[in-house]
């Protein structure tokens, strides 16, 4: 019976995965025609997070990222990110991302694909049993095609807290992140999500729901331009 029961929950998560599959092939194929301007802008992203392999100093995943942009109608950027984490220290973990992301132009169908090359580390404290601060800094290089290269480092700070006797309501949590463009040297964006919450859905699957507001300077302009962002990240453990 509990043989049977293991095989069963493997062939689940099997099918789960196929299906969040299927939707981010669909998102990314669809065909749609960009008209959006990022002010004001009413976007969703949905992520899918697999982590591969963990055991005490090593950590292998991988997420791929659609954005909905033009109130959600079309798709604006795609992505795919493997990562590499060293558990250096118990309360910092060091790694490396490599980005490979399409970029919609901002008239017609076609995409600027970027790499980023991403070096990170991330300190972390448990300030309580329920209550964990967490920062993440990142260096990367961002090679964009057939517009020059430049350097940018990104800087996260997060509070997150678990949470019992709610359901499938697990965790709770505010963060902030900041940009910053070595090109220009200045801040030029910040992702702030004033709430995300974290659903159980099996033993070793979990959904999150955010709400983030992105800001933005772009090109030399001293004004920030706003979008407002609905996220979805659904991660597996293996």
């Amino acid at each position: 019976m509990c043989r049977f029961t293991a095989g069963m929950f493997g062939y689940r998560n099997f099918v789960y995965t196929l299906i969040l599959l299927a939707l981010l092939a669909f998102a990314a194929l669809r065909p749609t025609h960009l008209h959006a301007e990022f002010d004001n802008d009413n976007r969703t992203w949905q992520t899918l997070g697999i982590n591969f392999y963990e055991d005490d100093n090593w950590r292998v995943k991988a997420a791929a990222q659609t954005r909905l942009f033009d109130d959600s109608k079309f798709l604006g950027v795609w992505l795919v990110a493997p990562t590499v984490e060293y558990k250096f220290h118990e309360n910092l973990d060091i790694g490396g991302t490599y980005l490979l992301e399409d970029v919609r132009a901002e008239a017609g169908d076609d995409y600027i694909r970027l790499h980023i090359f991403w070096l990170h580390m991330s300190p972390h404290w448990n300030l309580n049993e329920k209550t964990r601060f967490s920062m993440r800094h990142l260096a990367g290089y961002r090679a964009i095609e057939s517009y020059d290269n430049y350097w940018i480092s990104r800087h996260m700070f997060g509070l997150d807290r678990k949470l019992t006797d709610c359901g499938r309501l697990v965790g709770a949590g505010i963060d902030t992140e900041v940009f910053y463009n070595y090109e220009t040297s200045r801040i030029c964006e910040n992702r702030f999500r004033p709430i995300k919450l974290t659903f159980s859905l099996t033993e070793r699957a979990k959904l999150q729901l955010y709400f983030m507001l992105q800001s933005k300077r772009f090109g030399k302009s001293s004004s920030w331009e706003n979008a407002y962002v609905f996220g979805q990240t659904i991660g597996f453990k293996f």
